[in-house]
């Protein structure tokens, strides 16, 4: 039994489970990649030469040693980064952390007052981005940094809190623009996005319509 198993409360079904995205790794082994590659590199190309044959397996040697201290640097990168999960259950949505010692958040999707999804131009071009979820709880928010298709992941929590019998987002008063249209195609882009149930649309926009 894992230890998100040993987590999870008889019965609690997982939706999504999912980690930083990738691109959070490759920052943090850069330089131990770079190590590791130049140590291949003398190894096999410049130890491989039969031009000096004497210090050929110096070289080899050399490079293999050299890779091997790369491979130590990394290693415990990549442990942090294949340690950190993100899930979101029927229930709550859990933040774990940690090598040996671990550190569990958890926000019940009942308390959430809202999301917040923000993507930078790399987050946008390389699919990730930080969601805040704001709670009723202690703890007030629960930051998830670098997810992996964010909007995928938001649409799922949103959608499985929705399912538990909780609207999906609080709906806030729209700023009433101009013209029925803005109004009814702001209420539009709120359905889009997955912010409110079908039930909230129909119900909002009858009021749009009515002139409430």
């Amino acid at each position: 039994m894992t230890y998100i198993d040993r987590l999870l409360a008889p019965g609690e079904r997982v939706v999504v489970r999912t980690r930083r995205h990738a691109v959070v790794l490759l920052r943090n082994v850069g330089a131990a990649l770079f190590v590791i590659l130049a140590g291949a590199f003398l190894a096999v190309y410049v130890g491989g030469v039969g031009r000096f044959p004497e210090p050929a397996r110096v070289w080899a040697w050399g490079g293999v040693g050299i890779a091997v201290v790369g491979l130590l640097i990394a290693l415990p990168a990549w442990l942090r980064w294949r340690s950190e999960e993100y899930l979101v259950t029927d229930r709550r949505v859990i933040q774990l952390e940690g090598v040996l010692s671990k550190k569990v958040l958890d926000s019940s999707l009942e308390k959430i007052n809202d999301v917040r999804l923000s993507q930078s131009l790399a987050g946008r071009l390389f699919g990730f981005g930080t969601i805040e979820i704001l709670t009723a709880s202690e703890t007030g928010m629960n930051r998830l940094d670098q997810v992996p298709a964010p909007l995928e992941f938001k649409r799922a929590m949103m959608a499985t809190r929705g399912g538990a019998g909780a609207p999906a987002v609080p709906l806030a008063t729209l700023p009433g623009p101009a013209s029925t249209a803005d109004r009814l195609a702001a209420l539009d882009d709120l359905k889009r996005r997955g912010l409110i149930s079908e039930d909230e649309y129909r119900s909002k926009r009858a009021a749009i319509l009515d002139g409430v």
